[in-house]
């Protein structure tokens, strides 16, 4: 679980000592710098984003066996209800509300599917 958030986190590490080893040249290469600068802003990002989806995905492996279970534990009638008068983002949120961790899509493919 750590293993790609820590790599991740190295390359910004990495990226910004290069940073600083471009700029204490004699003739620094600024679109190097620039790109490098990119990388080190994304790479932190892109880490915890795995983090947090991480999270959710071993949240709901653990708390629901299969699809047809979390089917079986939400209120299908509301959800349908919800969706039908204020849209399919109110459902999802509404759900979401009632599971904060389940992953967007599954939550998505639960309400699409009532």
């Amino acid at each position: 679980m750590y293993g790609p958030r820590i790599a991740l986190w190295c390359a910004a590490a990495v990226s910004f000592t290069l940073i600083w080893l471009i700029f204490q040249s004699d003739e620094p290469n600024h679109a190097m710098a620039y790109f490098l600068f990119a990388v080190g802003i994304v790479c932190p990002g892109l880490g915890e984003a795995y983090a947090v989806r991480r999270r959710q995905r071993d949240w709901y492996r653990r708390r629901f066996a299969s699809f047809d279970e979390l089917r079986m534990s939400v209120n299908a009638s509301a959800l349908r209800q919800i969706r039908e008068e204020k849209g399919l983002w109110d459902a999802i949120h509404e759900l979401k509300r009632e599971y904060p961790l389940l992953p967007v899509g599954e939550a998505a493919k639960l309400i699409k599917g009532l």
